[in-house]
């Protein structure tokens, strides 16, 4: 009973810092270019967090099952705390953080040290993934913004301006759904099963999102790039494209990084561009350190109390 509840304690944290540190990646366009408020963008991204929790979140225990085959209450706990202290981490420091990367290379370092069977050949691919996704939206997002662009040349300015307004609550709303499938759900994956959870879940994906967004806001809204209306839309469509891809394959794939990297293939395009290298470096150092960072701690932590 102690055990459940420490876990329930310690999901609800991580689970508040998750929702917290991306909720920028769903919603930040829309909020920092005003297109709606900040008080309904945080409304809208916790509404996609919970549909794809409930409705695509079992998607990715395939994924969770073939890299942690067994999970006592002790492994979750291990897996939790460390989550935990890494997402406060990149709390303190304003950096958006993957939990798909850095809770995935927990559960592979508590395998490890565990000596669980691991599906390798599902790693392999979880990795490739992850080696692909920002290259591939870096690379598709010109071509879609030239389409976009095409397409609406020619035409009313406002009226175009309207429905790319639409269609970027829109897939806002989508983002916040992958997330809530894919990364949440991954976590959702390894806590006792039962209404209990889910409402523990939802209630920390509410917590989180109003108190833990503010810092990761600024940072993907202003310092990277100041986003066009359109540029931030195709890159949210990428973004969503590939996560729910993922998703599935019972993949966890990283929101942030998708989106993000989309931002940035956003801002290359841009004749006259005007784009800070600092955050994205500091953003992509925290992406890898993060995951070494996990995996040796779970590692290291897994074989003294194994």
């Amino acid at each position: 009973m102690i055990s459940e509840i420490l876990i329930l304690v310690l999901s609800f944290i991580l689970i508040s810092l998750v929702s917290g540190n991306n909720l920028p990646v769903c919603s930040g366009s829309i909020i920092e270019s005003r297109i709606i408020s900040r008080r309904n963008g945080i409304l809208l991204t916790i509404t996609g967090y919970i549909a794809g929790l409930l409705l695509e979140g079992d998607l990715i225990r395939r994924g969770a099952s073939a890299i942690l085959p067994f999970v006592s209450y002790k492994l979750s706990i291990i897996a939790l705390s460390i989550g935990i202290i890494v997402f406060l981490i990149s709390h303190k420091m304003r950096v958006p953080q993957s939990l798909s990367v850095n809770f995935t290379s927990i559960l592979i370092g508590i395998s490890l040290a565990m000596h669980l069977e691991i599906d390798w050949y599902f790693v392999m691919l979880i990795i490739i993934f992850w080696i692909l996704a920002p290259i591939i939206s870096i690379i598709t997002i010109k071509p879609f913004m030239s389409f976009s662009y095409r397409i609406s040349n020619g035409k009313r300015i406002w009226n175009v301006i309207k429905w790319v307004k639409l269609l970027l609550i829109l897939f806002s709303f989508f983002a916040a759904f992958t997330l809530g499938a894919n990364t949440i759900g991954l976590l959702y994956s390894i806590l006792p099963k039962g209404y209990v959870s889910l409402f523990a879940v939802s209630i920390a994906i509410v917590f989180g999102s109003i108190l833990f967004s503010k810092g990761e806001l600024r940072r993907v809204g202003n310092e990277i790039i100041s986003l066009r209306y359109i540029n931030a839309l195709n890159s949210q469509i990428v973004s969503v494209a590939l996560v729910e891809l993922a998703t599935l394959f019972g993949i966890p794939l990283s929101n942030t990084q998708t989106f993000i990297s989309s931002v940035y293939g956003s801002g290359l395009s841009y004749k006259n561009r005007f784009l800070l290298k600092a955050p994205i470096k500091s953003i992509a150092i925290a992406w890898v350190g993060g995951s070494l960072i996990s995996f040796v701690i779970s590692y290291l932590l897994a074989s003294l109390l194994a």
